[in-house]
């Protein structure tokens, strides 16, 4: 029988799981990109910090090594996060799903409102500046 058909030209993904991304691929014809992106360094994004930590950087690089990829270019890309208040910003960062599993809502909400603070411009807006890490790839 003929190879399944790969109809996809690009493929995109934040955070890649290994896994997730290896059963995606098949969908991507050859040549086609796959642009893998995540957090910059520590030092140069706030948003993992107001989280409590957050996720770590992944190292793209072995990610796509690990798929057979082909790299393709690299690059750093500033991305802040604005909001107009505070509440925004809580509301904002708390659908991100990385609290879902609290137990106390409340809590969780009151704490990220607090981490926020620094981050409030007098104006009340918060600011949250972010650098970005992205690696673009060729299915072989």
């Amino acid at each position: 029988p003929p190879p399944p058909p790969r109809p996809y030209d690009a493929l995109l993904a934040f955070s890649p799981a290994p896994a997730a991304l290896s059963s995606a691929l098949p969908v991507v014809r050859r040549g086609g990109a796959v642009v893998l992106a995540d957090w910059g360094p520590a030092e140069r994004c706030t948003v993992p910090s107001v989280l409590g930590g957050g996720p770590a950087p992944g190292d793209l690089d072995a990610v796509v090594e690990s798929a057979g990829l082909r790299p393709d270019g690299s690059g750093r890309v500033f991305c802040p996060f604005g909001y107009a208040d505070v509440d925004s910003a809580v509301r904002g960062l708390l659908s991100t799903g990385l609290y879902d599993g609290t137990s106390d809502a409340a809590l969780a909400e009151k704490e990220l409102a607090e981490a926020l603070h620094p981050f409030e411009r007098p104006d009340g807006t918060v600011w949250l500046p972010n650098i970005f890490r992205y690696v673009i790839a060729r299915v072989a």
